[in-house]
């Protein structure tokens, strides 16, 4: 009942994503955003593609810095599988831990990470993505007072300013109890996590940051024009709709993170966004998509022949 639950949520927020975006959409002649999408530069393209290359490759760093903490030995080229064929496949269709979940299983299983391990590793992962994401956040509510409405409600200066302090002093707090805990284990519902060293937290928040960093300069690249000045903004409008698309499971955030994303850039011209919208899908979640199940399949068929040698 309950996995019916979350499919039935999963196609209502779908749903009204859709009726979101086609009302924010409302007035756009598809054939201007065609036009949109050619006239982007081969130059911004290619950096478009350096710089996914760059934010996968960041991502693969969650995973030797999870190996660490479970104190797993796995050659890095075998890591590197690993979290890019989970990644790309929790990126694109949701439900992380089912999707990602089975491909580490699947690729760190035959090197010895049993699954209570690959567990540890994905709730690893999960923190460093969140870690980079609320110091982001707290960082940008606290230096931008004045980030521009989403939609037609604007939120108070001195609320986001608040909430800013707020999400960063409990960052202070965690970071606190890690150095009182000094790397000791915890319960968690039937697992024994071991916690992080201060240091390692330290890590966490670093490659946490860089890959947002990295993966909305992907986008930014891709818009009309793209101002220096406007990458805050746009920084911002990338966490909310990342984790609006989190927190719904949205396959790939497909709807959820259109409708965020044109909600809350009202200053770039509509058209070239959409423009650039559709090239990133393409850029950062599907080209990487198909490479991924090229490697995992690869992968399949070299572990079934060596079964089979054996």
């Amino acid at each position: 009942m309950r996995h019916l639950l979350v499919v039935a949520a999963t196609i209502a927020v779908l749903a009204v994503s859709g009726v979101a975006l086609h009302h924010l959409l409302a007035g756009i002649v598809w054939n201007d955003v065609v036009t949109a999408v050619h006239a982007i530069p081969t130059t911004a393209l290619a950096l478009s593609g350096v710089l996914t290359a760059v934010s996968y490759f960041i991502l693969t760093g969650f995973d030797v810095l999870a190996l660490r903490l479970v104190g797993r030995r796995v050659p890095y080229p075998v890591t590197a599988l690993a979290a890019f064929t989970s990644y790309i496949f929790s990126h694109n269709l949701g439900f992380a831990a089912l999707t990602g979940g089975a491909a580490r299983y699947r690729i760190y299983g035959r090197h010895g990470v049993p699954l209570g391990d690959v567990g540890q590793i994905m709730i690893v992962a999960g923190v460093t993505f969140w870690l980079g994401a609320f110091l982001l956040l707290g960082l940008a509510f606290v230096v931008l007072p004045d980030l521009p409405a989403i939609g037609d409600r604007a939120v108070p200066p001195a609320f986001q300013t608040a909430a800013g302090l707020a999400t960063l002093a409990l960052l202070a707090g965690y970071m606190i109890a890690l150095a009182i805990l000094d790397g000791r284990s915890v319960r968690l519902w039937r697992w024994q996590v071991r916690l992080p060293t201060w240091r390692m937290a330290m890590a966490q928040f670093a490659l946490g940051t860089l890959d947002l960093l990295t993966a909305t300069a992907v986008l930014f690249v891709l818009l009309p024009a793209p101002d220096v000045g406007l990458y805050p903004l746009v920084l911002v409008g990338y966490l909310l709709a990342i984790i609006s698309s989190l927190l719904v499971h949205a396959p790939g955030g497909l709807g959820v993170f259109e409708v965020v994303m044109l909600a809350a850039l009202p200053q770039i011209e509509r058209t070239g966004l959409v423009a650039a919208l559709l090239t990133f899908r393409l850029v950062y979640y599907l080209i990487p998509l198909a490479l991924g199940v090229v490697l995992f399949a690869g992968h399949e068929v070299v572990a079934l022949r060596r079964s089979r040698d054996a």
